[in-house]
């Protein structure tokens, strides 16, 4: 089920060895423990795609919210923009 509204993403950073960061919090809004997979599509300042980056946040408890961390395969250069390209709840 599309779940791109469960999902928020907090500011891009950049880790010790210099790769983009980001915290996924996705937010269970059923009445029973969900799983998430979130994509998060890495982009610079002109919206060229630059990386993407899959995360899995399981078993998210009925009504609660859970945080993940997505994080780029590379050292991506210059302003980094991040969004939810898609998301599943299952």
């Amino acid at each position: 089920m599309n779940a791109k509204d469960a999902v928020t993403l907090g500011d891009p950073t950049s880790d010790d060895d210099g790769r983009t960061t980001v915290k996924v919090t996705v937010k269970n809004t059923t009445d029973a423990a969900k799983s998430f997979a979130v994509q998060v599509d890495f982009a610079d300042k002109d919206g060229n795609l630059q990386d993407v980056s899959v995360v899995t946040v399981s078993d998210v408890p009925a009504g609660k919210s859970k945080d993940v961390v997505a994080r780029s395969t590379r050292k991506l250069s210059g302003d980094i923009t991040t969004k939810v390209a898609a998301a599943l709840r299952y």
